[in-house]
């Protein structure tokens, strides 16, 4: 009885977590306890699995192993290729990276996080950025998403790509202003057998223009969209708001889904990066209750129209038209044990790099001078030793305890082990400097009622749309901490 392991998958381990089993197609590691992994070792087509002296409990581990569709038996000897065999890596567990792999860019947005029209934070040169993609590499970093600036304007991108795709990191997503998506880059894609999401901001029919600082702007990503969807690649949107484009949220939402666009992501403009420098929040702003109400306004037109996309309303509500029976408060975190578990979940899980090459834990952080002088340039460092004792690791390390002690306004809120303290990149904006700072939007969506009418109004307009984290805190049997 021989098994061997199918041919797209990898053993692989990291430092604290040294039993994975390596997706190569989906770039995704799971995390196996020690006795299964033995059983996987075993599945390399040499060793007679029906022989006495393989225990019991290994052959039954194999058979759910098969089950699951990850071994096969195969003939005598057949065995797995070297790239299958078990490796580990050195350093701490990172999924993905996300690159802004220039700080260049061919618009001249309002709000710029980077200044990118004025190259504030410039670019690597080639020989950093590809010391960088063979530390991804060599770190087993399974996946990364490209964005910039314009990520499309360096003329080196495609050896940027070739590098990441010949270490194995799978290419999820191009974040682009949609001026350069055109035949030929598909082309260059479809030539590599890839075809990654391209993510594209949309900020309003009629105001995308204004936003962008070019005008046609807004005729270039129309163009994008329109031949991602002809081509086949999926695309995604991101949407910022302000005073004159909030009301066309529901025409932008239903635009998009009509070219296929599989999701959106709408936030307020940001007060920093050039926004900030330019003085627009003033007059253009909206105050956090206000884009709570157009949120919630929004809702009547969500439930009417079911656009066949996934909006994501900030923290404040997200759902599938495609599946209107669910909907989330993405404010909600759920889990076992709320104060032990990292201070931001998305940023032990994916490494933001900066255009001019520092760690971060994302991209907002990225024009926040003397803060992210704390943290390492990679080019300098490496990425193995940023993911082993840095001052990254130490950040990511933090646990949601550490917030909720540190500030006051957390310690007795009724809502703590639900908020964990928000979004570390809003803390920090609302109190510059600290990290650890709470997040006041969360604040504001859990003690100002806004939950509450969200869950009211959801249920008015669809009567059998359930709350997904309130279905999980009652498995959890915590349900009670949403009482109201």
């Amino acid at each position: 009885m021989y098994y061997k392991l199918k041919n797209k998958y990898n053993l692989r381990g990291w430092e604290k977590l040294p039993y994975a089993i390596v997706d190569t197609e989906a770039h995704r590691a799971s995390f196996v306890d020690k006795g299964t992994f033995a059983a996987l070792d075993l599945c390399n087509g040499r060793i007679d699995l029906a022989l006495p002296l393989v225990p019991q409990s290994i052959r039954d581990s194999v058979k759910k192993l098969e089950a699951q569709g990850i071994v096969a038996p195969c003939a005598p000897g057949e065995g797995i290729a070297e790239r299958q065999k078990y490796r580990r890596y050195p350093n701490r567990f990172m999924q993905s990276a996300h690159w802004s792999i220039t700080g260049r860019c061919n618009c001249k947005c309002r709000h710029c996080y980077l200044s990118a029209a004025e190259g504030r934070y410039g670019e690597l040169s080639h020989e950093d950025i590809m010391k960088i993609v063979g530390g991804l590499g060599e770190s087993g970093v399974l996946s990364c998403s490209i964005t910039g600036g314009e990520a499309l304007v360096r003329p080196d991108f495609w050896e940027i790509i070739d590098g990441l795709t010949a270490r194995g990191i799978g290419i999820t997503q191009i974040y682009s202003n949609g001026f350069l998506v055109n035949n030929r880059l598909l082309d260059g894609f479809e030539e590599r057998g890839l075809h990654p999401e391209f993510n594209m901001s949309f900020d309003g029919v009629g105001y995308h223009d204004w936003l962008r600082g070019l005008n046609g702007a807004e005729k270039a990503v129309r163009r994008a969209f329109e031949l991602c969807r002809d081509r086949g690649f999926p695309t995604g949107a991101e949407m910022c708001l302000w005073k004159e484009n909030a009301h066309s949220l529901r025409e932008s939402v239903n635009y998009l889904a009509s070219v296929g666009c599989r999701g959106l992501k709408v936030n307020p403009v940001a007060d920093t990066g050039a926004w900030h420098e330019g003085g627009y929040a003033a007059k253009h702003g909206l105050a956090m209750a206000e884009t709570f109400a157009v949120y919630l306004g929004y809702l009547d037109d969500f439930y009417r129209d079911l656009p066949e996309m996934e909006v994501h309303l900030g923290g404040f509500f997200l759902a599938d038209g495609r599946k209107p029976d669910v909907f989330h408060l993405p404010v909600i975190h759920v889990c076992k044990e709320p104060e032990k578990v990292c201070l931001c979940s998305h940023a032990r899980t994916t490494m933001y790099i900066s255009a001019e090459g520092r760690a971060l834990t994302c991209m907002p952080l990225s024009n926040m001078d003397e803060f992210q002088q704390r943290y390492p340039k990679i080019q300098e460092i490496g990425v193995r030793e940023c993911l082993k004792d840095s001052a990254y690791m130490e950040l990511l390390d933090t646990c949601a305890a550490t917030v909720l002690e540190h500030n006051e306004k957390c310690r007795d809120c009724t809502y703590r082990r639900l908020c964990l303290g928000g979004c570390r990149a809003a803390g920090i904006m609302a109190h510059p400097g600290d990290i650890l700072a709470p997040d006041e939007s969360s604040c504001a969506i859990f003690c100002g009622g806004w939950l509450q009418k969200i869950e009211k109004k959801v249920k008015a307009l669809r009567f059998t749309a359930e709350c997904a984290e309130r279905k999980q805190l009652r498995e959890l049997g915590r349900e009670d901490e949403l009482a109201w």
